[in-house]
């Protein structure tokens, strides 16, 4: 894997810290908690070399966990965060778990091999959010961190606060972006595009805002995106308010991370939910 960003505490009381890990079809993520001082002490972000086959992630993945020590320590908690496209929400009266895993092969179709089926809860909107990973992704997962929490990323962005304006969230990865709409304020839609051009994602935002009868919404971005970069220029030719999502107001923060721009990592900051 390559490093784009590493900011490791030099000292650490991980018993006293929770880790917090974003595992995407892009690569490793992860930020360190202080529970004591209520403050992020530590982050990094690893992405897949890009001539990287999918078969491949499992043994990048325990090639990281080696070399990452600072991962091998005992921490209070470790919360692993799913960013991956294999997902169905489903209503609480129609949810059967027993039925998770055809739905999902209904939906996204058959894996190759089993694969492993999990499932959150989402009070706030009375769905379920049944998801699916790779069997040799998830070993290599429970291996590293046995106790851990599991989440997926849409059942998150479905768990924020209730805000009454139209918005369009929209989180930046190198080959993906992951959007979700709120109109009303109400939940309209979650889902994860590919892309390869800056067309690609103008055109996939602008064709939700014509479905969903939505124009001139506000946008708001997390994740790895440069101002100056060619897609930012694209997006800006077609909305006029683009916003950068900040870092949770109710944390505290190294002062190496306040270094970046706050959007960078505000995504990853914002799975631990503010209390």
């Amino acid at each position: 894997m390559r490093t784009a960003f590493e900011i490791i505490p030099s000292s650490l009381d991980s018993e006293n810290c929770t880790l917090i890990c974003e595992l995407s079809t892009e690569g490793f993520s992860y930020v360190i908690k202080d529970e004591e001082k209520n403050s992020f002490e530590g982050l990094a972000v690893h992405h897949y070399d890009k001539s990287t086959p999918p078969v491949g992630f499992p043994i990048a993945l325990q090639i990281l966990f080696h070399k990452q020590r600072t991962l091998s320590q005992r921490f209070k908690k470790t919360i692993i965060n799913y960013s991956l496209p294999e997902s169905v929400l489903m209503p609480f009266p129609l949810y059967n778990s027993a039925r998770n895993g055809d739905v999902i092969n209904l939906v996204h179709g058959d894996l190759h091999g089993d694969g492993i089926i999990l499932a959150d809860k989402i009070e706030e909107q009375k769905t379920y959010n049944v998801f699916r990973l790779r069997t040799d992704m998830h070993e290599v997962i429970q291996s590293q961190f046995p106790n851990a929490e599991h989440s997926h990323q849409y059942s998150v962005l479905l768990k924020r606060p209730v805000i009454k304006h139209d918005s369009l969230f929209v989180i930046f990865y190198a080959r993906k972006i992951v959007v979700s709409l709120l109109k009303n304020g109400t939940p309209q839609l979650i889902n994860t595009f590919r892309f390869q051009t800056a067309e690609d994602v103008s055109y996939t935002l602008l064709n939700i805002c014509k479905q969903f009868d939505v124009p001139n919404i506000a946008l708001t971005i997390s994740g790895l995106l440069e101002r100056k970069s060619e897609l930012y220029k694209e997006i800006y030719k077609y909305f006029e308010t683009i916003d950068m999502a900040p870092l949770p107001d109710c944390q505290k923060y190294h002062e190496e991370i306040l270094v970046y721009p706050s959007h960078y990592f505000s995504h990853i900051f914002a799975i631990d939910p503010c209390e």
